[in-house]
């Protein structure tokens, strides 16, 4: 009969890694996540100012869009402004034809 022990390496002790190396390894995460840090709170320093100064500026267009288009920025939803923006009415004549009518 053949055994197999699928145990045997689990017995054997397993080698220690130095107190130096440990520390070493500590520092070196530790560096890492302030970098990464430094990093991160650096480009949202860049990044807040932009974006807000860019939706300032896009919200500025969008009002002034509105307003050229008669609409009134602080009521969108509601009456149109009557004025230029909103045309003149047309009068015209029509005349319906129909199929069998000669030309």
């Amino acid at each position: 009969m053949i055994r197999i022990d699928l145990n045997s390496r689990l017995n054997q002790s397993t080698g220690r890694l130095p107190r130096w190396a440990s520390y070493l390894i500590m520092a070196g995460a530790f560096a890492l996540g302030v970098l990464l840090f430094l990093v991160a709170a650096s480009l949202a320093l860049i990044l807040i100012p932009v974006v807000l100064i860019g939706g300032a500026v896009a919200a500025w267009q969008m009002r002034r869009r509105m307003r050229a288009a008669g609409i009134d920025p602080q009521n969108p939803f509601g009456q149109p402004q009557q004025g230029a923006a909103q045309g003149e009415i047309v009068d015209a004549e029509y005349r319906v034809i129909e199929t069998n009518e000669r030309r």
